[in-house]
C-alpha cells in the first residue's frame, strides 16, 4: 500500500521510470537497515543466518535405570563446545517419533526368520499408536516393505514379508533410511537394526555413512548378532562344497585396507586360494571392524549396540530399546557459533536437579556452505 499512496501523482509519461523509482523505495521501506535486523537477532524474534540443532535426551537415575520423572525445559542445560546455549523449543515424552527397523535377513538369520517376526511384533506392541515406523528388510538387496506409518496392520503386513537371502547391503540400508524414508521427516527419529553389522555388497562404506549419521539426528540402536563363529564355519568349507561361504570383494578391499599392509593379495583373490589361516584371520578382523563400527556409530548418535547372542533373546533388547524410547525428551537451540564450517561441535546437556542423569549424542557436525 505505501507503494501507490507515494506514486499516484506521477505523471502517466515517464512511467517506466516512475515505476523503477518507486519499487527502489518501497524496497527500502520494507527492508529493515542492519542494526534493526541485529537487535531483532538479540531479542531472539527472527533468526535467518542460522540453524536449528536438534537434541533428543533421554534421562535415567544415577544406576543407569529409566526415570518416570516429568522434566520442564528449565530443568536442562545444553552447551555446545563448552558455551551454554537458550533453548527455543522443548517436548516431553508424549511426541511420538518416526521408527526405521532394519532387519538383517542374511547369514544365520536365515533360517530363523520366524523368530524376528515374533520379535518385532512384540516391539511394536511396547510403542504407542501415534508412533511412525518403516521396515527395510536387507540381505544382498535392500528393500523397503513399509515406509513410515502408524497403521499397525500395514507394518503387520510388511513384516510377513521378510523372507532369507545372502550377502549383506548394510550400510546401503542405512543410506536408504536417511536418503529416502527420513528425507522430509521433522521430529524424533531413531533406527533399530538387527544385524551383526558385518558389510559385504552394496556401494556405500561406512566412512561415508558415519558423517551422514552425525548430521541427520537420528539415534541409532543396533542389536548386535554374534554369527562369527557360524560364519567361520562356512568360510573354512572345502570348495567343493556348495554350501561354502566366500569373503566378497568388498569385504577383501576392506580388510586390505585397514590390515594388509604386509600382505601380498588383491580384492580379487580367489577364495579356495586363502589358506585356511588366512581365511580365519580375514572373517576375526572383519568382526572386529564391524564391532567397532557398529560401536562409534551409536556413540556418535546417542543410542546404543545390545549384543544379541541368539535370536532367542531378541525381546528383551527390543523392549529395553522401547523403553529408552518412551523416556526421551526433545529440544532444539540456535547455536551461536554461527559459522557453517563443517566441524565437528561437542555437545553436552546436564540436569539441574539432583539424582538425574542426562544421555545423548556427544555432538553434531556442522553445515558446510
Amino acid at each position: 500500500m505505501l507503494f501507490f499512496r507515494h506514486c499516484r501523482f506521477i505523471k502517466i509519461l515517464p512511467v517506466i521510470v516512475a515505476l523503477a523509482f518507486c519499487m527502489s523505495q518501497g524496497a527500502a521501506q520494507d527492508r529493515p537497515d542492519k542494526d534493526k535486523q541485529d537487535k531483532k537477532d538479540e531479542m531472539g524474534t527472527i533468526r535467518l543466518d542460522t540453524d536449528l540443532v536438534s537434541v533428543d535426551v533421554i534421562v535415567t537415575d544415577r544406576d543407569g535405570n529409566r526415570s518416570s520423572a516429568v522434566l520442564k525445559a528449565s530443568d536442562f542445560a545444553v552447551y555446545e563446545d563448552s558455551v551454554r546455549q537458550k533453548i527455543s523449543s522443548f517436548s516431553a515424552t508424549d511426541v511420538p517419533f518416526n521408527l526405521v527397523l532394519l532387519l538383517d535377513t542374511s547369514g544365520s538369520a536365515r533360517d530363523e526368520v520366524e523368530l524376528m517376526r515374533r520379535a518385532a511384533r512384540r516391539f511394536l506392541d511396547e510403542l504407542r499408536p501415534h508412533d511412525r515406523v518403516a521396515v527395510i528388510q536387507f540381505n544382498k538387496q535392500v528393500e523397503l516393505l513399509e515406509d513410515l506409518t502408524s497403521d499397525r496392520a500395514k507394518i503387520e503386513a510388511a513384516l510377513q514379508l521378510l523372507k532369507p537371502g545372502s550377502g549383506t547391503s548394510f550400510y546401503d540400508s542405512l543410506k536408504l533410511t536417511i536418503d529416502e524414508v527420513f528425507k522430509e521427516v521433522e521430529g524424533r527419529k531413531a533406527v533399530v537394526a538387527l544385524t551383526d553389522g558385518v558389510d559385504s555388497f552394496g556401494y556405500t562404506t561406512f566412512e561415508q555413512i558415519l558423517p551422514a549419521l552425525e548430521r541427520s539426528s537420528i539415534l541409532t540402536y543396533f542389536l548386535e548378532l554374534d554369527t562369527e563363529e557360524f560364519t567361520q564355519t562356512g568360510m573354512m568349507r572345502d570348495c567343493s562344497d556348495d554350501n561354502r561361504f566366500e569373503f566378497s570383494p568388498k569385504q577383501l578391499k576392506k580388510y586390505l585396507a585397514e590390515y594388509g599392509k604386509d600382505v601380498v593379495m588383491s580384492e580379487n583373490q580367489p577364495h579356495c586360494l586363502l589358506s585356511r589361516l588366512e581365511r580365519m584371520q580375514i572373517n576375526r578382523r572383519l568382526y572386529e571392524s564391524a564391532r567397532r563400527e557398529l560401536s562409534e556409530m551409536a556413540n556418535k548418535t546417542g543410542g546404543r549396540v545390545y549384543p544379541v547372542k541368539n535370536l532367542q533373546r531378541l525381546e528383551p533388547a527390543y523392549s529395553q530399546i522401547a523403553a529408552e524410547l518412551r523416556t526421551q525428551y526433545s529440544m532444539a537451540y540456535y547455536p551461536t557459533n554461527e559459522k557453517h564450517d563443517g566441524k565437528w561441535r561437542k555437545l553436552r546437556v546436564t540436569i539441574n536437579r539432583p539424582g538425574f542423569v542426562a544421555r545423548t549424542r556427544p555432538g553434531y557436525r556442522a553445515p558446510l556452505d
